[in-house]
């Protein structure tokens, strides 16, 4: 197993109006749940993403397309995606620290698309060197990334009511693409998948995953749930304030929750 490993701490867009939330009944896509239920938070997450965070006219946020960046001078980008498809595998809150995090899992596909065909091309961080056109079938290859998103958070009351809000996020990026190097002198099919792993990894060194795939869309996550009073998505047992709250879970094998239950 080899990783491509990206920590970022980020940067802020643009907010969304509190009238375009609470006009457009932003409350139907909203699971609540106890700390205690981490397959309620699963469920929670699953919505969010359907209908808020992949786009939603209505709210003002934008459709969900996948990151495109130029391979080199090929006439060709190279596409990632797969957070359409992510699921969330780790959640904790922490009220000592004022840690809110999230960990996701996701399908890594990436693709090689003709330039003309991609919204935005844009150019990597580290450019390609020595790549002349593209001949032959177009490339695709699917592996792993595990997304871990820690939010430092502060609690207010607006009109009554409790908000968390988020600071900007810091990220660990792992993107995942298997090592198949028994492959190598196998059958035709297993060196195509071995020459497809390598080109694979090879591309994911010259990006900032975090910068560039993860945070158009998890940058989301923390302009939106300013908005949304935390009563709205996590109750509480008779005993627990927001104030004084710890629950952690995660199935990941990536990553040890930061947070304990206490």
């Amino acid at each position: 197993m080899r990783s491509y490993l990206g920590v970022l701490v980020l940067l802020n867009v643009a907010f969304l109006s509190a009238k375009e939330l609470y006009d457009s009944k932003l409350d139907r896509h909203l699971i609540a749940c106890h700390s205690t239920d981490f397959t309620c938070f699963k469920k929670q997450y699953e919505s969010f993403r359907n209908h808020v965070l992949l786009g939603n006219p209505r709210l003002g946020v934008e459709e969900y397309e996948p990151y495109y960046f130029r391979y080199g001078d090929t006439g060709t980008c190279i596409g990632l995606a797969g957070l359409e498809e992510s699921r969330l595998t780790g959640v904790g809150l922490d009220s000592d620290e004022n840690l809110y995090m999230l960990v996701l899992e996701l399908p890594l596909k990436i693709q090689q698309v003709e330039n003309f065909t991609a919204p935005a091309c844009s150019a990597p961080a580290q450019e390609f060197q020595s790549i002349g056109m593209h001949t032959g079938p177009l490339k695709r290859f699917t592996g792993n990334a595990t997304i871990q998103i820690t939010f430092p958070y502060e609690l207010r009351k607006k009109k009554g009511q409790t908000h968390m809000i988020l600071g900007e996020e810091g990220l660990d990026v792992i993107l995942d693409i298997p090592d198949l190097t028994q492959f190598k002198f196998g059958n035709e099919e297993d060196r195509k998948e071995y020459e497809l792993s390598e080109w694979a990894y090879e591309l994911v060194q010259h990006i900032d995953a975090a910068e560039e795939f993860v945070l158009p869309y998890t940058s989301k996550i923390r302009k939106i749930n300013e908005k949304i009073p935390v009563e709205r998505y996590l109750l509480l047992y008779p005993e627990e304030q927001y104030t004084d709250i710890h629950f952690a879970f995660t199935d990941s094998p990536f990553f040890d929750v930061i947070v304990s239950k206490k």
